[in-house]
């Protein structure tokens, strides 16, 4: 009959060996893993990546608040606000509609009866009404934006 064999971990006495002995094996078991690190990282150093990580990291606390100056200033909250807006609005868009409009399937336009039919709908009035409200604005920022030159 077969004795059990009895199972002992491996506990160094100083783990700092343990360590070495592990690093001075490791070439031998991940060579493939290690080539293409090196491989990795001469390709970085070519393109410059590892010298702009080395002055991001440098820079710190100086980067963090200049970002966070920036991320804090109106010009930037208004330009996310908006290009969520339109992000929203873009999504909600049945895009084979503007597909079918933008590629040019109708092989003659509209007459001009079809075209006030379209324009007396509520969709397009609200679309223009709001475009000319969007134009306003636009307009009232460029009057505003003189006057202060």
């Amino acid at each position: 009959m077969a004795m059990p064999v009895e199972f002992r971990e491996f506990t160094p006495l100083n783990s700092r060996d343990d360590l070495m002995r592990r690093l001075e094996s490791a070439p031998r078991e991940h060579v493939e893993a290690l080539l293409s690190t090196f491989e990795l990282l001469q390709r970085m150093h070519d393109k410059g990546v590892i010298d702009l990580a080395n002055g991001l990291l440098s820079a710190g606390d100086t980067l963090v608040d200049k970002v966070a100056d920036l991320a804090d200033s109106r010009e930037i909250t208004a330009a996310m606000r908006l290009a969520f807006m339109f992000t929203n609005l873009i999504t909600a868009m049945n895009v084979e509609k503007v597909h079918d409009l933008l590629s040019g399937q109708q092989t003659k336009p509209a007459s001009l009866l079809q075209l006030g039919r379209q324009a007396m709908s509520s969709d397009c009035r609200l679309g223009m009404t709001v475009a000319l409200g969007i134009l306003t604005e636009f307009g009232a920022a460029l009057r505003n934006q003189r006057q202060e030159r």
